[in-house]
């Protein structure tokens, strides 16, 4: 399809076709903003494909874009591979500030679109994302920056080497081109507090991990009230509440300390099948299907207090039995911690260490992760036995 047959969207755009810094022609809009809007670009001295940000002459004052401009310079010094890379800015023939900036490949959406379509996130997902954005959002403090307008929208997820959740992150300084709020005064973010973005990360972890927004008039209810028993790590409410504290003083201190808190939450080893089971229900949105599994696992529970009486019974006679096939449990440790594991050809959605149940008998287990050579062992099981795995994957190398 042409330009001018998407709607006539592009063929009324009078800046499609105008080439900013004697080298990148827009191509197409890609999204309208409340300063300008994004443009698909193409850079004409090496044909690389560009995103250009093009900002309204009148949508802030000079100074505003002048420290806008300086700003645009420290970000493309910070070189972080979570941050959208800035390549070159300055101002287009009539007066529009213009930004080119990395261009992702591949497929790409925003957290708000994640987030809209799969309310809340399972922890271990989550947890990754926002690692991912801590590390990121601490390379800018590094460089004297804060994000200032940190929300979903800001969050670009692209599906890079077999992963789904690589993190970009964009609009950094982007609130320095917005109208003062009804006080007269301008975003904090102008005033270098790395505080300011552990709370918008603690309010965006809110809202991955339940769902709803972290806009209260008081105290924020806890966030494991908001989700099914066990579903969240225990110490995560103490962490994301003490993120979202009113006084800055009362924070985390910096975004390292607040990652290395995050990074400590982790599901209970031994999570029982009725709550892993419970929690996919539960994040799929499947409120039927959830009712369906209680009930479901109410009749097992009846029913396996009818064969305990059963058993102690016959145990006389089948006690050796009953000993001969007990569960055994395998207690599998990764590295990486979040490589993907599957158990006798089954997904296992847990992350390192992890706990599970098992018959005795022979299994194959599967650790894989991007950039790793995936690794095979077989696992011995025996009743009442707990057997080790650690599986340390080893790097891909590429052979030339």
């Amino acid at each position: 399809m042409s330009s001018g047959d998407a709607g006539g969207v592009e063929a009324v755009d009078p800046r499609v076709g105008q080439v900013l810094g004697e080298r990148y022609r827009l191509v197409r809009p890609l999204e309208a903003r409340e300063s300008g809007t994004l443009y698909e670009a193409l850079n004409t001295l090496d044909g690389r494909v560009v995103d250009v940000e093009l900002l309204h002459a009148d949508a802030a004052s000079a100074d505003d874009v002048a420290r806008f401009l300086e700003t645009a310079r420290t970000v493309a010094r910070v070189g972080h591979d979570g941050v959208v890379q800035i390549f070159n800015g300055g101002r287009a023939t009539w007066g529009d500030v213009f930004l080119a900036v990395e261009h992702l490949e591949g497929e790409a959406n925003d957290l708000a679109r994640v987030l809209a379509a799969e309310p809340p996130l399972p922890w271990d997902r989550a947890q990754s994302l926002l690692l991912q954005l801590a590390d990121a959002l601490g390379a800018l403090h590094k460089h004297g920056l804060v994000h200032g307008e940190l929300r979903p929208e800001s969050v670009r997820l692209v599906a890079r080497d077999a992963r789904r959740d690589l993190v970009k992150l964009r609009d950094i300084g982007a609130d320095q081109l917005r109208e003062p709020g009804v006080a007269g005064e301008r975003s904090p973010a102008l005033r270098f507090d790395p505080r300011a973005d552990v709370q918008a990360l603690g309010r965006l972890a809110y809202r991955m991990v339940t769902g709803a927004p972290a806009d209260f008039e008081g105290d924020a209810p806890a966030p494991s009230s908001q989700r099914p028993a066990g579903t969240l790590p225990a110490e995560l409410d103490g962490v994301l509440l003490r993120a979202l504290e009113r006084d800055p003083e009362r924070r985390w201190p910096d975004m390292a300390s607040f990652a290395e808190a995050l990074g400590r939450c982790r599901l209970t080893r031994r999570q029982s099948v009725r709550v892993e089971a419970l929690a996919a229900a539960e994040l799929a949105g499947n409120r039927a299907a959830s009712g369906a599994f209680e009930a479901a696992t109410n009749r097992r529970h009846r029913a396996w207090n009818v064969m305990s009486v059963v058993a102690a019974v016959v145990l006389a006679i089948l006690g050796l039995h009953v000993l001969l096939n007990a569960p055994g449990h395998v207690q599998i440790t990764t590295l990486p911690a979040d490589a993907e594991v599957t158990f006798n050809g089954m997904p296992v959605p847990a992350r390192s260490p992890i706990v599970l149940d098992a018959d005795p008998g022979h299994y194959v287990l599967v650790v894989s992760h991007a950039g790793f050579e995936t690794a095979e062992r077989t696992v011995d099981v025996t009743a009442r036995a707990t057997v080790d795995v650690a599986v340390e994957l080893s790097p891909l190398v590429l052979k030339r």
